[in-house]
């Protein structure tokens, strides 16, 4: 059972508006979708947390997939990746056909990553552009940036399974902020990795088979994996919720025979 974090000291800080995040990581990647209002959005919202150590990394959206409804790209014109592809490893064939939203999720993600590696970054945090930050847990960053692990590849800030999901259960306290992460595979909106565990990312993701959340639960996904990967979850979530709907839960299908992921989960048209 979690304690509610202590008050923060503001001891050596001008005022509770100089405390933030900026300085676990070498620089804060914000996966952005093109769309203005969401750059906005983080803008406003980051000058308003003081945090400045960030930088935009410009995804892409399914609609640049495509130019009169003719796909322009020949991995789409071949279908190689939006079908049940006999060449994919077993594991990912649940996650085919993946969707264009889900290879514009990802394509962000990796690029955040080759960014953070080529600026030398040794540790980096990636968000997303619709991340809404939990204030108690971010202004009482002074309380628990002790307790974070000093051995972890990946640290989940965010996660879609709380502590009352099933799944929770198998995460092992660490102490009283973090768990070991056991099948992450939904906490894409808040994360941070080392330079290594990046570099692993980027090795195993291409050619893209699955989204960002799928991939970066690689380090908790398995029993092989969480014995040679540390992953690590943070409670309560730095990240409370995102503010806007998800971009591939927002696809809409083009041409009928490329299915979004609402489509492939029975839930779309």
């Amino acid at each position: 059972m979690f304690l509610k974090p202590a008050a923060v000291s503001i001891t050596n800080f001008d005022s509770i508006d100089d405390i933030g995040i900026d300085f676990l990581f070498d620089k804060i990647y914000v996966v952005w979708g093109r769309d203005p209002l969401r750059r906005e959005y983080i803008e406003k919202s980051f000058a308003r947390l003081g945090i400045q150590n960030y930088k935009f990394v410009r995804s892409i959206s399914p609609q640049n997939f495509y130019h009169n409804k003719t796909p322009r790209f020949k991995f789409l014109r071949s279908e190689w990746a939006l079908q049940k592809c006999k060449k994919c490893t077993t594991l990912r064939q649940s996650y085919l056909p993946i969707s264009l939203g889900e290879i514009s999720c990802s394509y962000g993600h990796l690029k955040a990553y080759k960014a953070a590696l080529q600026d030398g970054c040794e540790k980096f945090l990636v968000v997303e552009d619709d991340i809404v930050f939990d204030k108690d847990v971010f202004y009482n960053v002074l309380n628990w940036k002790n307790y974070i692990p000093k051995d972890w590849d990946i640290i989940h800030y965010h996660s879609w399974h709380n502590l009352e999901h099933p799944l929770s259960n198998y995460r092992k306290p660490v102490n009283k902020y973090f768990f070991t992460g056991y099948n992450e595979c939904g906490g894409a909106v808040c994360y941070a990795l080392t330079a290594h565990s990046a570099k692993h990312l980027l090795a195993r993701s291409l050619p893209i088979e699955i989204a960002a959340d799928g991939a970066i639960s690689h380090f908790s996904s398995s029993l092989f994996s969480r014995r040679y990967y540390n992953s690590y979850v943070l409670y309560p979530f730095l990240a409370k919720k995102t503010i806007f709907d998800s971009q591939i839960d927002e696809e809409q299908p083009v041409i009928k025979k490329y299915k979004t992921r609402n489509q492939r989960n029975g839930k779309g048209s």
